[in-house]
């Protein structure tokens, strides 16, 4: 679910320097440590290349901001917001250490805003967390240490009045869901889903169809208990029976939302119209019987991400979800990662060429890898070049 970002940064008229930035984040002045933050957010934004071994000291000075009490709501903000854009344009490759020095730090007192005046920070926190969990979790463990950390703050932020929060909260554990192994007992997420498709606030509704739409998906049944993946790849049984009231009456809502709106409220609703309209859909193609028998080779949303001739062919609706967190959270430079951020987006989502293309993993052509690479290395002499500049502007 795509929210509005108002973190989007846009490179200044000037020239980036990494070793200038880097200098601003060491400011005793406030204003000179945010304007750092800002340039940094919005290189990160372009697929910087973080070869540079100063982007690690930046990135460790955002952590320092986390941890300095005395750091404002901003610039903790904008930390957070460079940390989630340096995983994913690291990736896989990023050290061990960065998931876990995100969860050092106390992850729940940040993602839990004590006021509405820390709403942003609180989404600023869970999606960098989400996104940080997407780009360099190598285990399932570590994505189940994120659904646990998120669900606590959904638990936490369901009955306050910050809808914000909520939907923020729901969409990222939606997103890290497919990389778990399991689900803990105490989670209930169609308990919960059933709530949030009665919500008041549009966000939060579309944040839950989509939470359905991903659980139906992966097999996760009403009531079931954790381990469900265990039932259907190693044991080759059938998982306990579905409460039998549970399902028929998500089925209705999503299709009261999808169809129930009256025609003056249809224009201000139409993103949430057919976002349930889709899931309707998918429910209705993909029936499960109640006696817990699970169709086979459920059909996805069938959309495809295009641009610059390469296609992320969009099957499932788990892959659906975190290609649009995606562009939600980098912004105005998702194309340049599509295009030039190989390991997320080719690896993990099956970047393919758009004329074709399987959806499927496949190595790209010979000459359209050295196209790509062309492109990079480019970017890193420009890179190069402007710090060289820099460095003699100082001896002036």
């Amino acid at each position: 679910m795509g929210r509005p970002d108002s973190n989007s940064g846009v490179l200044s008229a000037r020239a980036f320097s990494i070793q200038s930035c880097v200098r601003m984040l060491h400011q005793n002045k406030r204003v000179a440590r945010e304007e750092g933050l800002k340039d940094l957010v919005a290189a990160l934004e372009g697929f910087a290349c973080v070869d540079d071994h100063r982007y690690k000291e930046a990135l460790d000075r955002c952590f320092y901001f986390l941890q300095n009490g005395s750091a404002k709501e901003k610039e903790r903000k904008d930390a957070y917001r460079a940390i989630g854009l340096y995983a994913l344009t690291v990736g896989p490759k990023a050290e061990q250490t960065l998931l876990d020095r995100l969860f050092d730090l106390d992850r729940l007192a940040e993602m839990v805003p004590s006021s509405p005046s820390d709403a942003q920070r609180a989404v600023a926190a869970i999606d960098c967390v989400a996104a940080a969990t997407l780009a360099c979790a190598k285990q399932p463990w570590e994505a189940e240490r994120t659904l646990k950390a998120i669900w606590e703050v959904i638990q936490q932020t369901a009955t306050a009045a910050i809808p914000q929060v909520l939907a923020a909260a729901v969409s990222a554990w939606t997103v890290v869901l497919p990389a778990a192994r399991y689900i803990e007992d105490d989670m209930t997420p169609f308990v919960l889903i059933a709530k949030l498709l009665r919500a008041d606030d549009a966000d939060v509704r579309m944040a839950g169809g989509e939470a359905l739409a991903v659980c139906i998906e992966l097999d996760i049944l009403p009531r079931e208990p954790k381990y469900y993946y265990y039932y259907y790849y190693y044991n080759n049984s059938k998982p306990p029976e579905p409460e039998p009231d549970e399902r028929p009456a998500l089925e209705s809502r999503v299709s009261e939302l999808a169809f129930g709106v009256n025609a003056r409220k249809k224009k201000a609703h139409a993103g949430e119209i057919g976002l349930f309209r889709k899931i309707d859909d998918f429910l209705k193609k993909n029936e499960q019987q109640l006696d817990g028998s699970i169709t086979k080779n459920k059909q996805g949303p069938g959309e495809s991400v295009l641009h610059g001739g390469y296609v992320v062919k969009v099957s499932r609706w788990a892959k659906l979800v975190q290609v649009n967190f995606l562009k939600y959270y980098i912004g105005k430079g998702f194309y340049t990662h599509f295009s030039l951020n190989l390991p997320l987006f080719r690896d993990s989502f099956g970047l393919t060429r758009a004329a074709g293309g399987r959806a499927d993993k496949e190595d790209l052509p010979a000459h359209e890898e050295k196209q790509l690479r062309k492109h990079r290395d480019r970017y890193k002499s420009k890179a190069v070049k402007r710090d060289l500049q820099d460095k003699m502007q100082q001896y002036d």
